[in-house]
């Protein structure tokens, strides 16, 4: 069963701030801090949720990317399972 999309209408603050619904927010998992990425669509305003990351971070999941590349170029094939605990690994090695 495929779940129907919540609408709701909202009102543009004098700050141009706008209030996301909290049943939304629920449903995409969104909370208090969250970045969004929004981008004019033609006549469409889309908010996508991102994970900033800083620049040292990047830095290093970047080297570490394309060591992987270099490996996976001398294999025939890699899981995509192989690959997200790999990059799970990273992550908790950084923190």
């Amino acid at each position: 069963m495929v779940k129907q999309k919540t609408k709701k209408v909202v009102r543009i603050t004098t700050n141009n701030q706008v209030a996301i619904p909290a049943l939304i927010c629920r449903d995409l998992g969104l909370e208090k801090g969250t970045y969004l990425q929004v981008e004019e669509k033609g006549k469409q305003i889309v908010m996508t949720p991102m994970r900033l990351v800083d620049e040292g971070e990047y830095d290093f999941l970047l080297r570490k990317a394309k060591k992987a590349h270099k490996e996976v170029e001398q294999r025939e094939t890699v899981s995509w399972e192989e690959v997200k605990r790999k990059l799970n690994r990273l992550r908790k090695t950084r923190k």
